[in-house]
């Protein structure tokens, strides 16, 4: 499968970078029809970029399965240091169907902001 809409992968850490990027080190494997064995496609480093999907993020824990949303792969070469760098983004992700309950932090809620302080005004 690889990276692309739709593939489903496991979280294995993930790190903060700012409010609208967030970094993950995730893995995309397939079973081998032949051997019954698990075969790696992709393993790697990926940006949850966007507000929304970067703080999403930030509540995976490990072994949290996903499945991919709107994703995009740029690659950059540096003439000086004869390097090409490929970065792997992600602007959106769910839940995998089979994710246990618990691999997500519960997130607090905040309240009305009213103060009750029995004051008439």
């Amino acid at each position: 499968m690889g990276f692309r809409t739709g593939s489903y992968c496991t979280v294995w850490e993930v790190e903060p970078k700012s409010n609208t990027m967030t970094k993950a080190r995730v893995s995309i494997s397939r079973k081998n029809k032949n051997t019954g064995e698990y075969d790696t496609d992709f393993t790697g480093f990926i940006d949850f970029v966007g507000t929304a999907a970067a703080s999403k993020a930030l509540d995976l824990k490990e072994k949290t399965r996903i499945k991919l949303g709107d994703v995009d792969v740029t690659n950059r070469y540096d003439k000086e240091t004869r390097r090409e760098f490929v970065n792997y983004k992600v602007f959106s992700f769910d839940l995998a169907d089979d994710a246990p309950q618990g691999t997500v932090a519960p997130r607090r809620e905040v309240d009305d902001g009213e103060v009750s302080s029995g004051l008439p005004f």
